[in-house]
């Protein structure tokens, strides 16, 4: 075989360097694999995790997720197991997607496995987006089992196993051949316990009960303090006059002594006659109680809105309505003596009316009563044209030698109202014999035994309203 040459003018590689090219290609592939595991090419930010502690798998390198979904991974652990910084790298492109308010927290992916950061996204997510150096706070860490094992085996550290071994053949001595009591025990144990969670919802409520009554007194411990203390002043103010203590006292049982003589006999009866007879007085201001408050009330209100105006407001001034009026009949004996236990208002018991205010009552409504006028009329009525009398001069009553009024106009007794056309004068006789009515409008004779009937009890159709006395009779037309 011959050996293949080159052409005038051809170059070829030598074989010689086609090992050194596949292992420089080969050295470059491990260098860009190792690179890329690496994560040497991304580009991230760095973010700082804090956290009480990190947990024992917690290794540089550890994955970075949130919702499932990586987005950087672990630089760096630093700080040691209590409490630890983790500087994580999150990649550039992933930070459009994570708020600035985003949560952070280390968790495990097995009780055995290693741990990794979860960002967790918030409820309500900021607008603005996670920056570089930004520090979050991790809520929690996940417990492993391999921190369980090193805590036990620290607490066993701390065991001395004689102490121990003493204890337990202590307890196994305590309940050896004790199992039927036990047994018993456990049965009532269980008993109560049953009968309590039947109450629970009420021990609850108690507890919570207890907590307010806790917090209660937890606020008013200090003004409880400085009222105990401010009680070593009072005993220090009481030993310091401990001598007028012991006088107050003395004067006290000497009060004491006076008041049981004056309230003792022969004073006892007569406290008990006076409060006896105070016993109607008073009766009569209770009955009369309702009519206090509101002819009181009635007087502020009528001082208010008319008697103010009245003396014209200012203490200085006084506003006068006058006018003649004609004179009312005069108080002739006996027809006008005052009636005894005279009785007026609804059921004869008190009436306040209107009041307390007295506008209320308009048109002005005559309530007829038993009140005033004897065996005359109970209803002064207007006493019309001419006025009866016209004119009493009362001056003479004030001379050295008093003399009687003087009287002028004397006359019939003047005009009253007409309660209806055909109504009967003024003492005229209602009935004629047989109890048969001589007006009209008058009602049926009552029975011997039975009390007067008003005539105006049961009025014409056509009739007007109008009043009469206790005496059942009309005013004179």
């Amino acid at each position: 075989m011959e050996t293949l040459k080159p052409r005038p003018g051809e170059h070829r590689i030598s074989p010689a360097w086609w090992p050194a090219a596949f292992l420089l290609l080969v050295t470059a592939l491990i260098v860009l694999t190792v690179i890329l595991f690496r994560g040497t090419l991304r580009s991230t930010i760095p973010v700082t995790v804090t956290s009480d502690r990190a947990g024992l798998v917690m290794d540089p390198g550890a994955k970075v997720k949130m919702r499932g979904v990586e987005v950087g991974r672990v630089a760096s652990v630093t700080g040691g197991n209590h409490p630890v910084a983790l500087q994580l790298q999150i990649d550039s492109d992933q930070l459009s997607h994570i708020p600035a308010n985003v949560g952070a927290q280390i968790r495990a992916t097995t009780a055995f496995g290693a741990k990794y950061v979860d960002l967790i996204y918030p409820e309500h997510p900021s607008t603005a987006r996670l920056t570089g150096g930004a520090v979050l706070a991790s809520r929690n860490v996940t417990t492993e089992v391999n921190t369980v094992f090193q805590n036990i085996v620290d607490v066993l550290h701390q065991v001395d196993p004689p102490k121990l071994n003493a204890i337990i053949s202590a307890i196994a001595d305590g309940v050896s051949g004790q199992g039927p009591r036990i047994g018993e025990a456990t049965t009532d144990a269980n008993e109560v316990l049953t009968a309590l969670n039947s109450r629970n919802d009420t021990m609850a409520a108690d507890w919570r009960s207890f907590r307010n009554f806790s917090d209660t007194y937890a606020n008013a411990a200090d003004n409880l303090l400085n009222t105990v203390d401010s009680f070593s002043t009072t005993s220090k103010t009481i030993s310091d006059h401990s001598a007028d203590l012991d006088a107050l006292l003395l004067n006290t049982a000497g009060f004491g002594r006076s008041g049981t003589n004056l309230l003792a006999p022969p004073n006892q009866q007569n406290f008990i006659d006076a409060i006896n007879s105070w016993e109607p007085t008073t009766a009569l201001l209770l009955k009369y109680n309702p009519t206090y408050t509101c002819t009181i009330v009635g007087a502020k209100l009528w001082y208010d809105k008319i008697g103010l105006r009245s003396v014209g407001g200012n203490g200085r001034t006084a506003i006068l309505d006058a006018a003649v009026l004609w004179g009312a009949d005069p108080y002739t004996y006996p027809e006008n003596l005052p009636i005894v236990a005279a009785k007026g208002g609804p059921g004869g018991k008190p009436s306040c009316g209107s009041l307390p205010d007295a506008s209320k009552n308009w048109p002005v409504r005559a309530l007829i009563t038993n009140t005033g006028w004897g065996t005359g009329l109970d209803y002064r009525p207007n006493p019309g044209l001419p006025g009866h009398p016209w004119f009493i001069n009362y001056f003479p009553a004030t001379r050295a030698v008093p003399e009687a009024p003087h009287v002028h106009g004397t006359g019939p007794v003047a005009v009253g109202p007409i309660p209806y056309p055909g109504a009967p004068p003024y003492g005229a006789p209602l009935y004629g014999p047989g109890g048969v009515p001589l007006w009209p409008g008058v009602p049926p004779a009552p029975p011997a035994d039975a009390p007067p009937v008003p005539v105006d009890a049961t009025p014409p159709p056509t009739a007007g309203s109008g009043d009469t006395n206790t005496n059942g009779e009309r005013p004179a037309p």
